[in-house]
């Protein structure tokens, strides 16, 4: 403590225990000046968009190793050619990474569990009789 004296283990452990309570989280200043919504509050991502998104991915990795490669080859520098790669490996993450809104276009709708237990799911039972025999077909 401030005045000195010492505290017992099981004191200083309540101690420290109460200023960790008080005390808020610290957050990391460079995730502040992001304009991303709080993960709780954001939206899944849709199947749609998980489509989207991983096409988009591969495609501007493609296109900026292929850019890369251009560059270095015509100004014949190596580290030219790393850093217009992580350039767009950057611009990738930026796009990608992020639950942006045009990856939300087409939201599931998912039945509530009341509506869910009226409707149940059919199954699918496989009888004898169909099991291992062939269509009948034209063929003679």
């Amino acid at each position: 403590t401030a005045s000195g004296t010492l505290l017992p283990v099981d004191a200083a452990a309540a101690h420290s225990e109460q200023i960790r309570s008080i005390t808020p989280p610290r957050r990391r200043p460079l995730l502040r000046l992001l304009p991303l919504p709080p993960p709780a509050e954001s939206p899944k991502m849709d199947w749609q968009g998980q489509k989207l998104a991983e096409m988009l991915m591969q495609l501007l990795l493609v296109a900026s190793a292929v850019a890369a490669f251009v560059v270095g080859y015509a100004m014949a520098d190596f580290q030219l050619m790393l850093l217009v790669y992580a350039g767009g490996v950057v611009l990738t993450a930026l796009v990608t990474v992020p639950n942006w809104p045009f990856f939300n276009r087409h939201p599931l709708k998912w039945l509530d569990a009341a509506e869910a237990d009226r409707h149940p799911r059919p199954q699918v039972s496989a009888t004898p009789s169909t099991v291992g025999k062939k269509k009948a077909g034209k063929n003679k």
